[in-house]
């Protein structure tokens, strides 16, 4: 517990005075994150609480999956409305997964934050380490994605692409980030820019 509050507090970088406020000392703080120390539950609650974490998620580090992939959504969100900091914050319970490929996104997506945020250099070898699971993979889809994140440039794919996704999820057996994919193709091919440019067509016809 005492490293996953400290680690989620360097994520944010909080010093213990912050974390403790008025409701406790840096000093016992810092015993909690050493270990040394169980805190009760209602000084767990004010940590959580400050650090923008779930309870269950200091206490043990556990989280269903789709808790866990609906974090990775609400963080993919947050740096779409240019909010990295909140995305460093939803992906917590997601970043340390282990499953493929749900944790490497959430790496991706963590390492991308803190480029936003100016951390470049800790951005770096969390795709360092990132890029030999994926290469090992043989995942060329999120190779890319890994490039252009450490390029700094945003990454597009298209529909016909998303659907090439879809399918190989489907024979994975992950019928969940099959439907994902499905969506995303489907707003792609259906959004505005593309009734814009059959408009744009059709009057050109005509």
């Amino acid at each position: 517990m005492g490293d996953r509050i400290r680690k989620r507090r360097m994520e944010l970088g909080m010093s213990l005075a912050k974390v403790a406020g008025g409701d406790f000392s840096r000093a016992y703080l810092h015993q909690v994150e050493l270990g040394k120390t169980q805190p009760s539950t209602r000084i767990l609650r004010v940590v959580a609480d400050r650090l923008g974490s779930r309870v269950e998620y200091l206490l043990d580090g556990s989280m269903p999956t789709l808790d866990r992939e609906i974090a990775l959504e609400r963080a993919r969100i947050a740096l779409l409305q240019g909010r990295p900091r909140d995305a460093v914050a939803d992906l917590e319970s997601a970043v340390d997964s282990k499953e493929w490929p749900l944790g490497t996104d959430a790496r991706l997506t963590m390492a991308e934050a803190l480029m936003a945020l100016g951390r470049g250099p800790q951005a770096d070898a969390l795709l360092e380490k990132e890029e030999e699971l994926i290469r090992a993979r043989g995942d060329r889809f999120r190779l890319r994605r890994l490039r252009a994140i450490r390029s700094g440039r945003p990454f597009r794919p298209s529909a016909a692409e998303w659907l090439a996704q879809a399918a190989k999820a489907v024979q994975e057996g992950r019928p969940s980030a099959a439907l994902e994919f499905y969506r995303t193709a489907r707003v792609l091919l259906t959004g505005p820019a593309r009734r814009y440019s059959r408009a744009v067509g059709r009057r050109r016809v005509g």
